[in-house]
């Protein structure tokens, strides 16, 4: 499985992408630039959109404790807390 750090380079990889993708579409020096415009604002968009998401890394709960995970992130009950009954 890919590592958290890859999939967050990738993210901001798309980002800048679609950011030149814009501003190449909105210059007006070079026809070039303007025709190459449209497809990197799709290819930032689309890997935009696969590497937000991805599936997480597998995470599994240190032994003793289930508060804390492996990959270092707390599990979605203790992120949100308990419920209470309203």
């Amino acid at each position: 499985m890919l590592s958290g750090r890859f999939a967050q380079f990738m993210e901001a990889l798309s980002i800048l992408l679609i950011l030149l993708g814009i501003v190449s579409l909105c210059q007006s020096a070079s026809f070039a630039l303007y025709h190459h415009g449209f497809k990197l604002l799709v290819a930032g968009w689309l890997g935009l959109t696969i590497w937000s998401h991805r599936r997480p890394v597998q995470s599994g709960t240190v032994q003793g404790n289930p508060q804390i995970t492996i990959d270092g992130h707390p599990p979605l009950e203790v992120t949100l807390g308990p419920r209470h009954a309203d």
